[in-house]
């Protein structure tokens, strides 16, 4: 999907785009210039987004705005004023429409650059619990741990608020992309970071303990958003003759890709492997053609990445000198076909091109491991291999619906200076029925991580996948 960027890639984006005004965070802004703000978000989305009420009625979505509006009687901070407004834009179910915390805001810098600290421990929210994924290492608290707890709030009660600050497509995307960000969350949320207290239970024990435990630093808390030196990953599993081809971003770097996957594929090769795990479960997507690419290595089907395609042109934002680069590169394109500023493409399925080095091509067993946080582009990757009978899908349902929205352009409010972004087209995935438009893709073996293997440092799904190699029993594509 060109020029769609998951959430925190657009934060970065916005870290790089002056803002005329002084320090906005550290003043209190007036209801007069908090209305302004939620009065032009509103305008922006509404001019721009392709399908705004495709989840929500539009009577229903208004109240909730007019809820907010009225919340705003008072002089406010940057951050109280994020706090009600925020999560009006998640009522749409679009994970590429929304506001966010920003981590180009001066007050986080400041923090961060005097040495504040974060969350001390990766976690995972599933189904409004919340449990520990990775510790420090002396700690008490171990992998799998749930916790009951923050500072004598109730976890599931603060899961509960944090949820709606992040637009998501559906629920277990939006638990997956807490997960990542929750300590980011809730230092903005709450302030907590540096010292915390924690009531937990480790996995098997009824025993409820309690533990102070210090903030982590940089390089921790970005290990634990996801921000990583690598992009890809191979990893050969010889005794099931498996090799996992793990993709963390589809970053629009198609000569080092082509160079990593001549690399891989060629040990695949060398090592007569007979069975790859193409790996999207912590992929949060970027540029399609990364998919694609990925694809024109396992196999010579006619497939694409999606059946149809309608980008709306928006007579508002692209006008923004932020934006003048999104216009020229996606909507200019469609100049003179528009009809009431939209335009649709059907998609006919193309067989890929042959490879530079055919004897690179791999005719082994394929398979593809989702998750929720497999999301945009590496969603429609997904859609287009469970779509066309690529490859056996294994794992949970991926962060999308299949008809789902992209091509994100950015906003700017005007008095608080937060940033936002809102798609301006829509996306009929590969495989899209009526009854599966609201769901995301759908595996062919679903297979969740239990808690039991969270405890025990165990994948669930591979460990599935390597143990139906030993038997023989990988399900087939349905």
């Amino acid at each position: 999907m060109k020029k769609v960027f998951s959430l925190l890639l657009l934060l970065f984006v916005a870290a790089n785009v002056a803002s005329a005004q002084e320090a906005p965070q550290s003043r209190l802004f007036t209801p007069a210039q908090m209305h302004q703000d939620l009065d032009s978000m509103y305008a922006w989305i509404n001019a721009t987004h392709p399908n705004l009420y495709l989840q929500v009625k539009k009577e229903k979505a208004d109240k909730v705005w007019e809820q907010a509006r009225a919340q705003l009687k008072r002089p406010m901070t940057r951050v109280e004023f994020a706090k009600i407004v925020f999560p009006v834009t998640s009522q749409y179910k679009d994970g590429h429409t929304g506001l966010g915390f920003d981590f180009s805001d001066e007050e986080f810098q400041k923090y961060y650059e005097e040495g504040g600290r974060f969350f001390p421990l990766g976690v995972k929210v599933q189904e409004g619990q919340l449990y520990v994924t990775e510790v420090a290492k002396g700690q008490s608290i171990k992998p799998g741990a749930s916790i009951t707890k923050i500072n004598g709030r109730k976890a599931e009660e603060l899961v509960q608020e944090m949820l709606p600050y992040w637009p998501a497509d559906n629920k277990p995307n939006q638990e997956a992309t807490l997960s990542r960000l929750f300590g980011f969350t809730l230092w903005y949320l709450y302030g907590w970071g540096n010292d915390v207290e924690v009531e937990y239970s480790n996995y098997g024990e009824r025993k409820k303990q309690v533990a102070q435990l210090q903030g982590v630093g940089e390089d921790t808390f970005f290990h634990y958003i996801g921000f990583g030196s690598r992009d890809y990953k191979l990893t050969i599993h010889e005794q099931e003759s498996l090799a996992v081809l793990e993709l963390f971003n589809f970053k629009p770097k198609m000569k080092e890709l082509t160079a990593f996957l001549d690399s891989a594929f060629a040990v695949l090769q060398e090592r007569n492997i007979q069975h790859l795990a193409i790996d999207l479960r912590r992929s949060g997507g970027g540029y399609s053609g990364v998919g694609a690419k990925v694809l024109q290595y396992v196999t010579d089907k006619p497939f694409d990445l999606t059946v149809a395609r309608e980008q709306y042109r928006s007579l508002v934002l692209p006008s923004k000198s932020y934006n003048k680069g999104f216009y020229q590169n996606n909507m200019a394109a469609y100049d003179g076909k528009y009809v009431n500023n939209r335009y649709k493409s059907v998609a006919h399925p193309q067989q890929p091109e042959p490879l530079k080095n055919p004897e690179l091509f791999y005719e082994g067993k394929i398979y593809l491991l989702t998750a929720p946080r497999t999301f945009s582009s590496s969603h429609m990757m997904a859609a287009a291999v469970k779509g066309y009978k690529l490859a056996t899908v294994i794992g949970e349902a991926t962060g999308n619906n299949n008809h789902f929205m992209g091509e994100v352009i950015n906003f700017q409010l005007p008095n608080t200076g937060w940033w936002g972004m809102c798609s301006t087209a829509q996306y009929w995935a590969a495989g899209i029925t009526e009854a599966t438009k609201y769901k995301g893709v759908q595996p062919d073996v679903e297979v969740k991580q239990s808690i039991k293997d969270l405890a025990a440092d165990k994948d669930t799904v591979l460990e599935y996948l390597k143990e139906s190699i030993r038997t023989g029993k990988v399900a087939a594509a349905e």
